[in-house]
């Protein structure tokens, strides 16, 4: 079959004007359900509400060309409402007051709509709501009230069908008193709510940004990868970094002393730093409390920081940190720091493996010294090669510092961070030396060319007060050779500061020369002639195996110390006076020698010192 029309088919009514348009109620229900699809059942009620707004402000403006009383437009904008078919019908009361220029004083409308073809709708095509339904007719009534008004109203659904109310009840507020009322932020949301296209144009230049922001930290990734590979130093690295991010940088170590920095002149670095460290007293804040674990953003009076910690091996070695005099601060620079503080741990642990590697390498270089495996011209050379002048005169000290740990692990771990502080500490202050480990105590050998007008003993001092900042707890003491003069007699200065260590006593750092006759008498041909003596001398106190044998040569040993002075030795021992003087009769009974005579007191006090000095007796 077929059905040709060759005859135009039109109306015979001329449209002029706003051609209207015959549907039902269900095609917006059809167009409601569509939206709800492809943009979400949230944001339809902005749209929504939009949608009613423009019809409502189109239908009050056809309405002013007409009428301008007020009375008589509220009164016609229901009868529109229901002859349009949003609604069915309408209860409505309207309060308000103009001032003498026609500007709104007070107002206040509510009413209830009937029959919403809204709320069937959605009952129809979603079910009930949790929510009221009907935006378009609010945004319709809002559109057209402040049309009329020539002021923004904006109207509330409080009750609705569509969520299982009896009617759709409504308030009318101008939009300053909702923003004075704690309920006024949904309809404020509706009426402010951008358009989709501008949210997607947001969406879509927030996106553009981000990808933007994903190239520059690629880019900055590859570059920091290609200068590590490089083998580029932290200097280079930093400086590279301060010409694509244009930010000033600093690297501090875990104390807050300055590694290194980018972007400054060294005249305003020098002005920051003080700014920090005003900051830092301030606020009563040392470099442990400083930044933990993670980023933080520091306040000083000059500039604001960006600051970031450098791990190694899970501790904290440093920090890195973007320095802000003018410009802000934008989220991702944070990005770019952490990746820079990722390289420079990289960096740091490279250096500190070179570092420690050679410092070590000199450790068994001390060892092969002491146990003469090297010919002198052998030792000279390889000393050139570590820096060291060894045909100079020199020194060793032995340290001795107390173990605490009590597992394997613990005591291992305890050694490396001494060795670690040691080399550190050294390195920093231009020291060159060797520093190796024996017999569990640290051995340092070190020139006169190193020394250079300081002593041996103002060395040592200033380095057991810093082991002592670092190491709290720790009980840590010296003993220092008489300066050697040929590298070959190191094992003989080696075996001097074991001796010095040995008779320390409570003293902490102890020169071989300072043990007068002891030191000169003791010597590795003699130590049997020593036991000898000994034996003879201390009878049956020289059972050394016998720990209440030992606790008696302690006490004759202090007791000979402190010159017979009972009150002294007492406090030295914690003992009553009345135990002490039993011990030292019983000592005197043993020995049969009289305490008090300086002849014999004086043997008696060099041999337990020398048993001391061969480690035959260790006396705390």
């Amino acid at each position: 079959m077929c059905v040709s029309i060759y005859e135009e088919s039109y109306s015979q009514d001329v449209v002029k004007g706003d051609r209207k348009l015959v549907t039902s109620a269900s095609v917006f229900g059809i167009l409601r359900q569509q939206l709800a699809k492809n943009i979400g059942i949230k944001r339809i009620k902005g749209f929504l509400f939009h949608y009613g707004w423009e019809m409502g402000v189109k239908t009050a403006k056809e309405a002013l060309q007409t009428e301008t009383s007020l009375e008589y437009l509220i009164k016609h904008g229901p009868i529109l409402h229901i002859e349009n078919g949003h609604i069915s019908g309408i209860k409505h009361g309207c309060n308000f007051e103009l001032d003498g220029h026609g500007r709104i004083k007070s107002f206040f409308s509510h009413g209830t709509w009937f029959g919403s073809y809204e709320a069937e709708e959605h009952i129809k095509r979603f079910g009930h709501s949790n929510h009221s339904v009907c935006h378009t007719l609010i945004g319709y009534a809002s559109g057209f009230m402040s049309t009329i008004f020539g002021e923004t109203l904006l109207a509330k659904e409080v009750t609705c069908v569509g969520k299982g109310d009896a009617g759709c009840g409504w308030v009318i507020k101008p939009k300053k008193d909702w923003e004075n009322e704690l309920d006024g932020n949904e309809v404020l949301k509706f009426y402010n709510e951008a358009p989709i296209v501008m949210e997607l144009e947001y969406t879509y230049d927030q996106l553009l940004e981000q990808k933007n922001v994903v190239t520059r930290l690629a880019n900055f990734q590859n570059k920091l990868t290609e200068e590590i590979i490089n083998g580029s130093d932290l200097q280079t690295i930093v400086d590279i970094v301060f010409n694509m991010v244009n930010i000033p940088i600093i690297i501090e170590d875990s104390t807050l002393r300055t590694i290194t920095y980018s972007g400054f002149s060294e005249e305003n670095f020098m002005e920051l730093k003080a700014d920090m460290e005003v900051y830092l007293e301030e606020n009563r804040i040392n470099h442990k409390q400083l930044l933990p674990l993670s980023k933080k953003i520091i306040k000083t009076v000059n500039h604001d920081r960006l600051i970031t910690p450098i791990f190694l091996q899970k501790e904290v070695i440093g920090y890195c940190s973007f320095v802000y005099e003018d410009r802000k601060q934008h989220e991702e620079d944070y990005l770019f720091l952490d990746r820079l503080a990722n390289a420079a741990s990289l960096i740091l642990l490279n250096e500190k493996t070179k570092f420690e590697s050679f410092e070590r390498m000199k450790g068994n270089f001390l060892d092969q010294i002491l146990e003469t495996r090297l010919p002198v011209s052998e030792i000279v050379n390889r000393g050139k090669y570590t820096g060291l002048d060894l045909e100079q005169n020199y020194y060793i000290t032995v340290m001795e510092y107390k173990n605490t740990q009590t597992t394997i692990e613990d005591e291992f771990l305890l050694q490396e961070q001494i060795f670690e502080t040691t080399f550190r500490y050294f390195n920093d202050r231009k020291y060159n030396l060797l520093v190796g480990h024996r017999d569990g105590h640290v051995v340092l050998l070190i020139t006169n060319q190193t020394l250079m007008h300081t002593s041996i003993q103002k060395v040592i001092r200033e380095y057991q007060d810093f082991m002592l900042k670092i190491f709290p707890n720790g009980n840590f003491k010296f003993g220092i050779s008489q300066l050697g003069a040929d590298i070959h007699q190191a094992p003989k200065c080696y075996e001097e500061a074991c001796i010095a260590l040995r008779l320390a006593g409570s003293k902490k750092i102890v020169p071989f020369t300072s043990l007068g006759i002891v030191g000169v008498l003791i010597n590795s041909k003699n130590i049997n002639g020593i036991k000898m003596i000994a034996e003879q001398e201390l009878g049956p106190l020289y059972n050394l195996k016998d720990p209440r044998t030992i606790e008696l040569v302690k006490t004759l040993y202090s007791f000979l110390l402190n010159g017979g002075k009972l009150e002294q030795t007492m406090s030295d021992l914690s003992l009553s006076m009345s135990g002490l003087r039993h011990r030292v009769s019983r000592i005197e009974g043993l020995l049969d020698k009289d305490l008090r005579d300086p002849n014999e007191a004086h043997q008696l006090l060099l041999i337990i010192k020398s048993l001391i000095a061969i480690g035959e007796i260790t006396i705390e």
